[in-house]
């Protein structure tokens, strides 16, 4: 079996054995709504859910809302991502801008990100930018951290001899400390991925007027949950097509690690 097609078992494998058990709970959660063991006011069965779904984003409001969520998150992983691996890659290779940088980054990483939003609004008002920023700033924090890693642990040896060969900092960078760092990248940028989801529902909850967590939110308080269980499965998929994205293109891009 060729490289390629092993990633992509490899792959389809992981997603496998993850979708199972979701599968497995939203096969009972139908059969114990349908029997009203599940009161399936609160619980409406997965089908009427997935109904629901289907109809509002024709109807066009989920749609609009979904568009806007995946907006912000967009934009807040581009800044906090290509930020925190610039970053990380720097620290990770340059021992003063370590001792300078990472006191910061440390302060700041062992706080909860959900934490951030309130002292991000306090400080800076509530506008689009904020909500945005907020976001990035926790991707930044744990794309950074995994890059620094990520260049740390590669052999000395290497590095040594791409030098002694007279390779200058660019080439250091391309032919070495990006390639020897990027399975811990990727594995920040999916971490970045997760928590940005899950930003993004706070904030849009807390200080916004769009987007699916508003819609949770506003949905749940007027009572439409099958409303409310439209947008929480629209920000699940959305979640599980980026995140396993990112993991399908780091597999394929750290191809050798799988030799």
């Amino acid at each position: 079996m060729s490289q390629s097609h092993r990633r992509q078992h490899t792959v389809g494998r992981r997603l496998g054995y993850h979708l199972a058990p979701i599968l497995a709970v939203l096969l009972c959660w139908e059969v114990l709504a349908r029997l009203a063991v599940l009161n399936p006011t609160f619980f409406p069965p997965p089908s009427v859910v997935a109904g629901v779904t289907a109809r509002l984003l024709v109807e066009g409001p989920l749609l609009y809302h979904t568009w806007v969520s995946l907006r912000r998150i967009l934009l807040a992983f581009v800044v906090g991502a290509t930020s925190g691996v610039a970053v990380g890659l720097w620290m990770g290779w340059s021992r003063p801008v370590r001792l300078l940088v990472n006191p910061y980054v440390s302060l700041f990483y062992p706080i909860p990100k959900i934490a951030l939003v309130p002292i991000m609004f306090t400080l800076l008002g509530v506008t689009e930018t904020v909500r945005v920023l907020a976001m990035s700033i926790a991707i930044f924090l744990l794309v950074a951290v995994n890059t620094m890693g990520g260049v740390q642990q590669i052999d000395d040896a290497y590095i040594d001899a791409a030098l002694d060969n007279g390779a200058g900092t660019l080439a250091l960078y391309r032919d070495v400390l990006i390639p020897g760092s990027l399975s811990e990248v990727f594995a920040g940028l999916s971490l970045g991925l997760g928590v940005g989801f899950n930003l993004i529902v706070v904030i849009e909850m807390l200080a916004a007027e769009s987007g699916l967590g508003y819609l949770i939110w506003r949905s749940w308080r007027l009572f439409t949950l099958q409303r409310m269980y439209a947008a929480l499965v629209m920000i699940s998929l959305l979640g599980i097509v980026f995140i396993y994205g990112v993991d399908a293109l780091g597999d394929r891009l750290t191809f050798w690690e799988a030799e």
